[in-house]
């Protein structure tokens, strides 16, 4: 073989080889389903909160959609109950976006608090992030 030949089959083998890496990389970060679902990234943002674990809390959250600082998210969900619960209802996903429909139960002093609440997550390559915690 001569060494144009070599340099050739070469230098396909590596097109060949960069095109099917970046396939791979496509299904992953497009098409493939998060390893966590949406239903999923609600109960562990809402376990990490209720744990006092911010910085995992504020891990599930979508760096592009919400602009409030790590102290700022920090001293919001500070207020939160740890004795609160999470009931999913339903989820949905369509599109890069899902949505979690949830029941949140607070006890008070004076009973019980309920609230119904719609998480929006968008897909940011090969996770979920909650757009508005």
């Amino acid at each position: 073989m001569t060494t144009k030949k070599k340099a050739f089959t070469l230098l396909l083998a590596f097109i060949l080889a960069a095109a099917g890496y970046v396939g791979v990389q496509y299904y992953f970060d497009n098409i493939k389903l998060p390893d966590l679902s949406p239903r999923q990234v609600a109960e562990a943002y809402f376990e990490a909160v209720k744990r006092k674990d911010y910085a995992q809390a504020f891990a599930f959250v979508s760096r592009r959609h919400y602009f409030d600082s790590f102290n700022q998210f920090k001293d919001r969900v500070d207020m939160y109950s740890p004795e609160m619960r999470l009931e999913i209802v339903e989820e949905g996903i369509r599109d890069g976006t899902a949505f979690v429909d949830a029941k949140i139960f607070v006890p008070m002093a004076f009973g019980p608090y309920t609230s119904e609440t719609r998480m929006n997550l968008v897909r940011a390559k090969r996770e979920w992030k909650i757009i508005h915690p």
